[in-house]
């Protein structure tokens, strides 16, 4: 069966916890950030790429949703799956998980590709196109997050 890439697992500590006892909000975006840079990485958008080509990502939307609390010590898993793509923008969707499999969280991003030399938005390069068909062809199987795309609204009568 097809699954998300396992970006990232790190344990909750003390720093992210706020006065209610439970990781704080701005903080799950700091664990799924962690979770971008490693798929950057995975894609080849290492250091040492950007530092020589200046291509990297930038984000440019986020919407997050908090589906349960999480406490200090508790590790948490991150999986994300390609959404879509073109030739310079990538959607994502990141969950998060505790031990026990349970959604605690999730994120949708979209992100642009920028050249840093040439301070501009461009195409993603031909070694990025790569990567970036690899994953969506390993991930093609997978169901549509049912949140992906849903904004924020209050229900109306």
């Amino acid at each position: 069966m097809p699954s998300a890439l396992q970006t990232l697992q790190t344990p909750v500590i003390k720093e992210w916890i706020d006065y209610n006892g439970h990781l704080n909000d701005a903080n799950y975006l700091v664990i799924f950030t962690k979770a971008s840079d490693a798929l950057q990485n995975h894609l080849g958008l290492t250091l040492e790429h950007i530092q020589n080509t200046g291509e990297t990502l930038f984000t440019v939307e986020t919407h997050l949703a908090y589906v349960q609390e999480i406490g200090l010590g508790e590790t948490v898993t991150i999986t994300t799956q390609i959404l879509e793509t073109d030739n310079k923008r990538m959607r994502i969707f990141h969950r998060m998980f505790n031990d026990q499999n349970e959604l605690l969280a999730t994120v949708e991003m979209l992100f642009l590709c920028y050249n840093l030399l040439a301070k501009k938005v461009t195409n993603f390069s031909d070694m990025m196109v790569q990567s970036i068909t690899i994953l969506e062809a390993e991930q093609s199987q997978l169901p549509w997050p049912d949140s992906a795309g849903k904004g924020i609204g209050l229900k109306r009568k």
